[in-house]
């Protein structure tokens, strides 16, 4: 058969992933063809943020996803596995100002540096993929910058546009004044505060002497109250419907009204409406047609209509709340812990959002939120309790869809306005895409007054705009009409994703994508959870508790990465433990201590001191190294016995043979629902324990003594059968741990199978027509060993030492099978004499054995002679 390929001793991940990331890209292992046989099963990734690295929550989420890819490879589906990413947003522009010193007023400058950092990052990025064994097709990648994408999300715009769903309309919308942006409701989330009430009088107008006293959070906004507030049924004031009071600083009057959805039980039950301190005043003011007056800019600031005008916000509280002091207003001040609305999307912000009357874009997505909740019912969810949350945040909606934000990178909105009367100026569908800042109108005078003022929108597109048609781009929308039908119409869809943009990426794609082809887009959706850090708190700078894969990979490699990933529960957050030790004493040391230690010393003096112990990669690891001894140790043996193939003849196996095969056939079923259901933590759990506990342990030690038997053709079969098994074992190993299945097949099964890849290989099937008779024999002899070995361990007798004799004891029913199961017996656990007698016949023993127990469970007793 040739020179065969060496078996190390060790498993060099480093060397070995080096090995195959160059293979697989050289031989183009994981090209995907449209017309190759199998139903077409399409995965519309999640395009990750250009930051130019891959964070714990990408390994754990796109580990999953080539899961999912390679499973499906091997159930014989033609998959379609495309990765793209998402290039625009604030983070890009906040780079470029930082690393390259340039301002967006030089547009185009800046423009063209925005697009150099993104693809500096996307190389990092496909690079950190590869390494994690990203079972992609490059060749398909989409970048939400370039302009085939755009003219998609530009074309989808113009859709809507004509079916009058998009519109422009200035409206009080959230709007973060630390980015300078309008921002989706989706993209704002709540947080706990500790802050002040303020209890301020206010004078009753026509009863000199007389005032009323509010509480209020937000005593800056005083100049741009509209109205006070109380509730039909709070007797207090019900003398007051109607009066009107004088507001200090403003002085201004306004009239007191009464509305239900006051709370009596906030503060004194009274307060004012502002224009806009929260999304109750917006209603107040639609509903009562109150004034509005707007107090504050665009980078949070009071503008020309207030006397602090030029102060930021909190300058501005200070001083108000001195002023009411002065002028005798402030009647007291309260500590008060409540909820306060911030910029939560961005980790790096999470700064209080304001609510500011401006010009935005919308699209009418509340008189459809029942064909989402319809879509979304469509597809199956795993697990189905991610379900609600897209219901619940669809029939909650209240307001429709922000699409612009106050950037220069991004998919321009390609629309001009009139400047007198608000009328949308649409583009020519021929000049997609298109800036409409570098472009003239495709009209001089306004169609609708007549007007010559015609301006371009300078805003850009919402991040989510440009995701939320990925299933489109990704199956050639509006280019290849034969590839969209084929990926997207008449595909499978899957859609993998986090829970916490349910309410954003599938939320609005699946409203856009059957808008616009008349399909809901997915079939399924895999949810999965956040990685928290070992105290289960989610991962961030300020709590310390950050692991970049870069610090991990180097040491431990993509398939125990990959492993801790499969450990995640479906849909579940899931922590990425460690300790922290003292360097020098390899002591384990408190959090507390740590966290101190890190305020106290400089980095590198803390990095010397400590340093973080994966418990959960090094348990990983241990696995690697069993599963590589295991099959080198089979590899070993074909040195001995020659085999031209690996078939199994059911015919030929033995009793312990057919036992192993039959539980390998129940642990496959369940392992393959697991798969069926993306329960990967289930599958693997399965997987780990039948092949150390089982395989490892008891088959491979039942059978070894035939390897080195005088009877050729029982070495032979065993050694054959045990690598048909193994073989089995490796292509659902593959699946989770694909660079040891790699290397593996490589070593010892590619001259069996023909084949240049793990990944070319279908999933294994169970053994058909196994001996039911054999498989109770063998099922007795596993248990019985199992029982000997544990007796031998007890009595402190090493597992390799040769027991001089062993009486088994038994009924009259079992005599003829444990004498079938004799010699496994005898070679497995080093016997010299074995007797088995009827328990009627015991009389017949001689001697005192030096150890005896009785297995009531298999009606066997046992005698050990030393």
């Amino acid at each position: 058969m040739g020179q065969k390929t060496p078996f190390p001793k060790r498993f060099n991940h480093k060397k070995i992933q080096e090995k195959w990331i160059k293979y697989w890209k050289e031989n183009n292992i994981f090209k995907f063809d449209l017309n190759k046989n199998g139903k077409i099963f399409s995965i519309d990734t999640p395009p990750p943020f250009v930051s130019g690295t891959l964070h714990l929550g990408h390994v754990l989420n796109h580990s999953w996803i080539d899961f999912v890819a390679r499973y499906h490879n091997m159930r014989g589906d033609n998959v379609y596995f495309p990765q793209g990413f998402d290039c625009h947003g604030l983070p890009v522009e906040l780079a470029v100002e930082k690393n390259y010193g340039i301002s967006k007023d030089d547009r185009e400058k800046f423009l063209e540096k925005c697009v150099e950092w993104v693809e500096d990052n996307i190389k990092n990025m496909r690079e950190q993929f590869d390494d994690l064994a990203y079972s992609t097709d490059w060749d398909y990648t989409y970048r939400t910058m370039d302009d085939n994408y755009k003219y998609k999300v530009q074309k989808s715009l113009l859709f809507f546009y004509k079916k009058g769903w998009l519109y422009r309309e200035k409206f009080p919308t959230h709007f973060c004044v630390n980015c300078e942006t309008s921002v989706a409701k989706a993209e704002v989330g709540y947080t706990e505060e500790e802050g002040k009430l303020w209890y301020i009088k206010l004078p009753i107008e026509g009863h000199e002497g007389e005032t009323v006293t509010i509480a209020t959070t937000r005593p800056e906004m005083m100049e741009s109250c509209v109205g006070i507030f109380v509730h039909p049924k709070d007797d207090r004031y019900y003398h007051l419907s109607a009066a009107e009071v004088r507001l200090p600083i403003a002085d201004r009057v306004v009239r007191i009204r009464a509305d239900k959805d006051v709370d009596m039980n906030f503060g004194t039950g009274v307060v004012y409406c502002c224009t806009y301190g929260d999304e109750l005043d917006i209603k107040w003011k639609l509903n009562y047609d109150l004034d509005e007056i707007q107090l504050f800019t665009k980078n949070g600031k009071m503008n020309k209509n207030s006397k602090y005008k030029g102060l930021t916000i909190e300058e501005a509280r200070e001083k108000i709340v001195d002023d009411l002091k002065k002028m005798g207003l402030l009647e007291k001040i309260e500590p008060y812990e409540h909820n306060i609305i911030i910029h939560s999307e961005r980790s790096s912000c999470r700064q209080p959002i304001e609510y500011l009357p401006v010009y935005q874009w919308f699209i009418n997505i509340k008189d459809f939120t029942d064909e989402i909740i319809k879509a979304g019912e469509s597809m199956e969810w795993y697990p189905e309790k991610h379900k609600q949350r897209l219901i619940d945040w669809a029939e909650g909606l209240d307001w429709n869809w922000v699409i612009s934000r106050q950037r220069v990178f991004g998919t321009p909105i390609p629309f001009w306005y009139c400047e007198d009367c608000g009328e949308i100026i649409p583009p020519n569908e021929d000049d997609l895409p298109l800036d409409p800042i570098q472009e003239l109108p495709t009209v001089k005078i306004c169609p609708n007054c007549k007007s010559s003022k015609i301006s371009p929108e300078r805003d850009v597109c919402d991040c989510w705009i440009d995701s939320s048609i990925t299933p489109l781009a990704i199956s050639k929308w509006l280019e290849d009409e034969d590839f969209f039908e084929k990926t997207y119409i008449n595909a499978r869809v899957h859609r993998p994703q986090g829970y916490e943009i349910i309410r954003t990426w599938l939320f609005y794609t699946l409203f856009r994508c059957k808008k616009l082809t008349g399909k809901a887009p997915f079939d399924e959706v895999m949810i999965n959870g956040m990685v928290a850090g070992p105290d289960s708190r989610k991962m961030s700078k300020s709590f310390g508790n950050i692991v970049s894969p870069d610090e991990v990979m180097p040491e431990f490699g993509a398939d125990a990465i990959r492993q801790w990933a499969a450990m995640g529960s479906l849909g579940d957050d899931y922590p990425f433990e460690y300790t922290w030790i003292n360097i020098h004493n390899k002591q384990p040391v408190p959090v507390e201590k740590i966290q101190n230690e890190r305020a106290k010393l400089p980095e590198e003096k803390f990095n010397k001191k400590y340093q973080r112990r994966y418990e959960q990669l090094i348990a990983a690891s241990r696995f690697l190294t069993k599963v590589w001894n295991a099959y080198r140790f089979i590899y070993i043996n074909l040195d001995k016995i020659e085999l031209s193939n690996i078939d199994v003849d059911i015919n030929t196996l033995t009793n312990i043979e057919n036992y192993f095969f039959s539980e390998y056939n129940k642990n496959l079923k369940k392992i393959t629902y697991y798969f069926d259901n993306y329960n990967w933590h289930e599958a693997f759990m399965v997987l780990r324990t039948f092949f150390w506990n089982e395989l490892c342990d008891n088959y491979i030690e039942a059978i070894k003594y035939r390897f080195y038997s005088e009877n050729e053709n029982s070495g032979s079969l065993a050694l054959k059968n045990a690598l048909n098994l193994f073989f089995q074992i490796l292509k659902i190993f593959s699946i989770i741990i694909p660079y040891i299945s790699e290397e593996i097949h490589f070593i010892i099964f590619k001259r069996f199978t023909g084949l240049n890849s793990v990944y070319k290989i279908k999933y294994p099937k169970p053994y058909r027509d196994l001996n039911d008779e054999k498989i109770k024999e063998g099922e007795l002899g596993i248990k019985l060993i199992k029982k000997i070995r544990k007796t031998k361990s007890e009595l402190q007798i090493p597992l390799n030492q040769e027991l001089e004799k062993v009486i088994l004891l038994t009924n009259n029913n079992q005599l003829n099978l444990l004498n079938n199961l004799k010699e496994d017996i005898m070679n497995t656990l080093r016997i010299n004499d074995l007797q088995i007698i009827e328990n009627s016949k015991k009389d017949i023993i001689t001697g005192r054995p030096d150890f005896e127990e009785n297995f009531e469970d298999i009606g066997i007793s046992l005698l050990v002679f030393k």
